[in-house]
């Protein structure tokens, strides 16, 4: 039985676009997020929220659908972020030089105890203790 994963904002991001350049990238996020052990965080649905509501995106989302389809991600496996991730996160910072919203998508997913983070944003195919990033989107 394949291990747990966890879901970056991106990838829910991706999941939900319904039309435009990126159809490789949405057929890719939603076959992950299917039939999965799927974990999120919630800072992944306060930075998804921000990401489709924002006046940058070409069609952002009302408030309304924003909230529908965080109520959907809400289905899967939702980890609070408390004072033990943000240490380790810190730590993360530190030992491997990344940012800290990054290394805090990174605590989450090893204190839930996920083999793979999914995200375009961190190192592909690297491990960070014992939780391996992929980029699913690589060569896309």
């Amino acid at each position: 039985m394949p291990g747990r994963i966890f879901i970056d904002t991106n990838v829910l991001v991706y999941a939900i676009e319904t039309s435009g350049p990126d159809a490789s990238k949405t057929a890719t996020a939603r076959q992950l997020i299917q039939g999965r052990s799927v974990c999120i965080s919630t800072q992944v649905l306060g930075e998804f929220y921000r990401a489709v509501t924002s006046a940058r995106r070409s069609s952002p989302l009302r408030h309304d659908e924003a909230v529908a389809w965080v109520q959907l991600w809400k289905k899967h496996e939702v980890h609070g972020i408390n004072v033990s991730h943000v240490d380790l996160a810190l730590e993360f910072c530190h030992r491997y030089r990344i940012a800290y919203f990054g290394a805090l998508i990174l605590s989450s997913a090893h204190l839930a105890e996920c083999d793979t983070v999914y995200s375009e944003d961190l190192n592909h195919d690297q491990a960070y203790g014992r939780t391996q990033v992929l980029n699913p989107f690589r060569g896309d």
